[in-house]
């Protein structure tokens, strides 16, 4: 989870999330232990589903 307060927007900005209105995209991001995005997912509504996202991290766990 994350909170991108100050300054406004950064860190959307560099995940490519944050819209040009100036307000992030409902996103998932996974980040490795190296720092390299792993897994991008953007959502219009809703939450993404937990077995999915599990799926992901179980694929990132066995490199």
């Amino acid at each position: 989870m994350l909170s991108d307060f100050y300054p406004h927007g950064a860190v959307c900005d560099l995940f490519g999330v944050l819209r040009a209105e100036g307000y992030p995209r409902r996103a998932v991001v996974i980040i490795d232990k190296e720092g390299v995005i792993r897994y991008r997912r953007e959502y219009d509504k809703g939450i993404p589903d937990d077995k999915e996202l599990l799926t992901e991290l179980d694929k990132i766990n066995r490199k």
